[in-house]
């Protein structure tokens, strides 16, 4: 199901070139290839990504993403469906600290295109942001997402 969610990704974004235009991405589990790369990112990493290994034993229904561009790690996401699997939350998503690397300010909208393939796999209806990050609430809404009546911030994802 994992494998089949970061495949059906990636077609859809190589159908969307203006996206990224001129980019190869690769959307791969967080292994201990990206876990190494990750090393190359310094101190501005946000979480700790080293624990998702163990999330990952811990929750057979969780869904973890690297975001590479050729063989340059560019971000990492973690999402997991509540019990019910109604709602799908994105427990943690990072891009590369770095102002250079080939996918500035596209790894939420990647991720997104992922964990929603992944989402609708285990029929959930909604995706969440859990505990955004106040600065990352402004690209959370460009990319749909809005707050409900319980503040929580979620998106609606739509019958095809």
């Amino acid at each position: 199901m994992k494998s089949q969610a970061r495949a059906a990704a990636c077609s859809i974004l190589a159908d969307t070139p203006t996206t990224l235009p001129g980019r190869a991405v690769q959307l791969k589990p967080i292994d201990s290839r990206a876990l190494e790369a990750l090393n190359g990112w310094g101190d501005g990493v946000h979480f700790s990504w080293e624990e998702i290994p163990i999330w990952k034993a811990k929750e057979p229904w969780s869904f973890d993403l690297s975001i590479w561009s050729g063989s340059e790690l560019c971000g990492l996401c973690f999402a997991n469906p509540n019990q019910s699997r109604l709602r799908t939350k994105i427990v943690r998503l990072e891009g590369k600290p770095d102002n250079w690397h080939p996918l500035k300010n596209r790894i939420a909208a990647i991720a997104m295109i992922a964990v929603e393939q992944c989402a609708r796999k285990v029929g959930s209806q909604w995706l969440e942001i859990q505990e955004p990050a106040q600065g990352a609430i402004k690209v959370y809404q460009e990319l749909g997402f809005q707050f409900d009546p319980f503040g929580r911030l979620v998106v609606h994802l739509e019958n095809d």
